[in-house]
């Protein structure tokens, strides 16, 4: 791929990323149906399910994908837990005030609700450490949008429309022309909210073009070194194409932008939890 995705170019990377975010008003929150059991998690008690580890065929199962997501290579992962949503603004001021942090700058229209963006990858992976965890690796992300290795295009299914996730423009249950709150899209099989849409999320791994060639092996953190950070998922500002679940993107660590955000994943062998029923 180019220095940038093939649909974002410099100008018009740096324009929306420093632009505010004019979103419609949120609805309601809506409720959660057919999840593993969720448990809570970390200072602020973040919401997350257990991924169960097991091996997967990851990459471009499709083939139509770009080059950076081949060949198909198999990858094997111990258990994890994996956020329900996005980090939220809410959250992310909650770890502000915790931590003598300055809060960025969110844009106009955006709520507690909305997924934090013009987050570095530094900030977020602060925010991991402080939650208890870690950024996800490229591989816990793929195979947790897979619901555990399905092969699936997308992280609900096949095919992609504007009642499943909140990508470029509006039509149907998307509403909202730029970032949308969290969880206002189907989960996965898994319970998991927004892998698809709304923010791009910073994943741990350095980015490198060519890393799938590399012999795959159990629990992978990416190269050793680059200049870029991956970032998966898609956004609000990107055609469904890069909303696959194999689709791969980067940036630099530093970068602030408008569509991009994270979410956190804990090791289950030393995380403390709760069940959420048992505080209710």
């Amino acid at each position: 791929m180019m220095l940038f995705s093939r649909k974002i170019t410099f100008l018009n990377v740096l324009l929306i990323g420093l632009s505010p975010l004019f979103a419609d008003q949120p609805d309601a929150p809506r409720g959660r149906s057919g999840e593993n059991d969720v448990v809570k998690i970390g200072p602020i008690r973040t919401e997350a399910v257990l991924v169960k580890g097991g091996s997967f065929e990851m990459g471009d199962k499709f083939n139509v994908g770009d080059s950076d997501e081949k060949p198909v290579h198999k990858v094997t992962l111990s258990d994890f837990y994996m956020s329900v949503t996005e980090v939220t603004i809410q959250q992310y001021k909650m770890f502000c005030r915790k931590t003598g942090r300055k809060m960025p700058m969110q844009g106009t229209g955006s709520k507690n609700d909305y997924p934090v963006a013009f987050v570095t990858w530094y900030d977020a992976m602060d925010f991991c450490k402080w939650a208890g965890g870690s950024l996800p690796t490229e591989a816990q992300w793929e195979y947790a949008a897979t619901s555990g290795g399905m092969s699936v295009k997308y992280p609900t299914g096949n095919d992609l429309n504007h009642s499943m996730a909140n990508y470029s423009g509006t039509g149907k249950k998307d509403r909202w022309k730029r970032i949308s709150p969290v969880a206002k899209f189907p989960p996965n099989i898994l319970g998991i909210y927004d892998l698809a849409g709304s923010v791009y999320e910073w994943c741990f791994d350095y980015y490198k073009s060519g890393y799938y060639s590399l012999p795959a092996y159990r629990d992978p953190r990416g190269p050793a070194t680059s200049m870029f950070r991956v970032l998966r998922g898609g956004s609000w500002y990107h055609d469904k194409d890069e909303l696959r679940s194999s689709d791969r993107f980067r940036y630099m660590p530093v970068a602030r932008v408008s569509f991009v955000g994270f979410r956190v994943v804990w090791d289950s062998r030393t995380v403390s939890i709760s069940r959420t029923r048992s505080d209710q």
